[in-house]
Formats: structure tokens, sequence, C-alpha cells
């Protein structure tokens, strides 16, 4: 078996946390290379996980001949350049998510996957947790039946990121929408099919973000340079008749701490996943049940992803999130900020 030789882009907290322990626990992965500007993050990844070769510009750890894959995980502006720049170097690209701010962007980085005949996927991990699996597998029977309707929601009632990289726009693009809307987007998506957008209307605004009277149980952020929305919330009409509705905030007058689920309704059975324990809702002999799924497998989400992808590489599979998909949840997340700005409804054709 290959052994595949990874490179990280990003030595942030995701890298650390998440990525690493994936990279770590596959036998034929090592990572020997980190790129980041800042030095004591390298410093870190050299001591704490023994990585060889750290680097302040990813261009020159891209020189690297023996690299097979790159692992980006910058913040979500840098995304896109970083892993064109990887895949134009012809390695195989894991970006975390968002896979890029605009669809343009994303378009750009499918083009350099294909032209370079490279693997390409975003690290939408949630498609990987073991709840989603089963879920995803009982849609895909028609459990459900005919999927028409979703609901999807990741609210906060006060819950932001105070770094500049979730509250600057030049950095991250946008703000709870991008940061974790994208994740039950991406995941409310998946499950009803991946149908192609017709349409997006949508909402985002920032209500609450610059106010000294509201706290914020993550701890204080600068409020004079946040300037993305801390509310927003789309309706998506798809090719195929079928629609959805998105919610999302980092602040939120609300009862509960979060809410952080996707409810899927179909003509069998509807289905709710995200908080707790999956849950079926339908009607047998003119009685409405609830069924839940219990004893499920245990699995790390981010370190299957990993797992999934490089699987992909060793048996030549096409991307476990092909980034095709990635570039309709964009378009609805870009839909909503335009939308916002015109005033009116977005239409892809």
């Amino acid at each position: 078996m290959k052994k595949w030789k990874v490179g990280i882009i990003g030595a942030g907290g995701i890298a650390r946390g998440a990525h690493m322990p994936g990279w770590k626990n596959l036998k034929n992965t090592e990572v020997i290379a980190v790129a980041d500007s800042r030095k004591e993050a390298c410093e870190f990844f050299k001591k704490e996980f023994g990585v060889k070769h750290t680097f302040g510009d990813y261009n020159k750890m891209l020189e690297m001949e023996e690299l097979d894959i790159l692992d980006v995980c910058t913040p979500n502006r840098i995304q896109c350049p970083a892993a064109v720049a990887s895949l134009n170097a012809g390695k195989n690209v894991l970006c975390e998510k968002p896979l890029a701010v605009t669809p343009e962007e994303v378009q750009q980085m499918i083009d350099a996957s294909r032209k370079a005949k490279k693997k390409l996927m975003t690290a939408q991990h949630q498609r990987f947790a073991p709840e989603s699996q089963i879920v995803k597998k009982m849609c895909e029977n028609g459990d459900m039946g005919d999927i028409y309707y979703a609901r999807a929601q990741a609210l906060r009632r006060r819950g932001i990121p105070a770094a500049d990289t979730f509250i600057k726009k030049e950095l991250s693009g946008g703000g709870p929408m991008i940061d974790i809307g994208v994740h039950i987007l991406d995941l409310t998506y998946w499950l009803m099919g991946c149908p192609k957008v017709e349409s997006v209307t949508g909402t985002a605004v920032k209500k609450l973000a610059s106010r000294y009277d509201i706290h914020n149980s993550w701890g204080e952020w600068d409020r004079k340079a946040y300037n993305v929305e801390d509310f927003a919330a789309g309706f998506v009409k798809f090719t195929n008749g079928a629609s959805l509705t998105l919610e999302t905030s980092f602040l939120l007058h609300m009862k509960e701490p979060d809410i952080y689920e996707t409810n899927i309704f179909g003509t069998k059975a509807g289905l709710r996943v995200g908080c707790g324990t999956p849950e079926i809702y339908s009607e047998e002999n003119r009685a409405c049940s609830v069924k839940r799924l219990t004893d499920l497998y245990q699995a790390n989400a981010h370190q299957e992803e990993i797992r999934f992808f490089v699987e992909a590489l060793d048996k030549g599979l096409p991307s476990p999130v092909p980034p095709e998909q990635s570039l309709e949840v964009i378009k609805m997340l870009d839909g909503i900020y335009r939308s916002q700005e015109a005033g009116k409804a977005i239409y892809f054709k």
C-alpha cells in the first residue's frame, strides 16, 4: 500500500485538534511538512507532532516533490489560492469548509483539479458522522419517500468565535452563515440528494454584534472590527421542485443556548438529525409514530473524513465530497448575501 506524504497549510486549531489526529490514525499517511506565516505555530507542529519540515510560505513547501496531499486549513479567504496552487503543483487537496467564499472561486478550484487530474474534497466532516451515514442510507433507500422540503438551523444564543478570522469579512468572507451555516446546509443538501439550485432569497444582517450591552459566552470580541452578519436566513428552491430554509446566527434572543439540527420532510416520513438522537416521524395504520436510532456505532467524524479521502486515493474512487456539490452549497450561501444586497431573489441558470 502506498505511503501518502502529507503537507498542511495553516497550523491553527482545526489542523491541530481535528486533522492531525485523523492523519496520525492512518498507517499509510505521514505528515512531513507544515506551512504557516506564524513561526510559533510551525514550531508547535515540529515539537508536538514531529513534523520534519516547516515553512513560512506555503509556495516554498509546494516545491517538495515527495508531497502527495495538501491539507488546507487556512482562513476562508486564503483557501482558494492555496488550494489552486497545490493542485497546480500536482498535489491532491483536502480543504477545510467552506471550499471557497464565492461560486467563482469554487469553479476555479474545480477547473484546477480537473486540469491536474487530482482529487479535491471539502472537509465537510459532518457527512461522515455515524448518524449522518445511517440516515443518508435511509434517504437513498426511499424510507423518506419524495423529499420535498427541509429546514436547517445553526443558531447560538451567545456564541461568537472572537478571533479576527471569524469576525472580519476580509478574512472570513462572512459570519455565522459561512462558519456554522455551511455545515448544516451541506448536511441537509446532501440528505436531500444534492438537487440543482434554482433560486435563493435571503437576508444577512448585523443586529446585536456591535452592542456593548450584549455579552458572549465565548469571551469578548472586537465590536468595532466586527463587519460580518450575526444573523442570516434564506429560502432556496431547487430545480426538482424541492425547497429548503436555512437559519443561522452567532447571537440570537432565544431560549436554548444553541440549536443545531436539520429536519427533512418527505412523502413517507420526516427526519430530525443534528441535536441528540436522530428521530424518524411517520404514520402507520393511521397512527403517528416516532422512531429513535439508538446504539449507533462510534466514530470520529473528522477522522472519518480523512479516512474516506485516503481510501478514495488508494482505490481510485471519486472524491467523497464531490466539489461540484460544494459549488451548489456556495451558490446558496452567496445567493443569500446577494439577495440581501439586491433586495430580491437571485436566480441561477
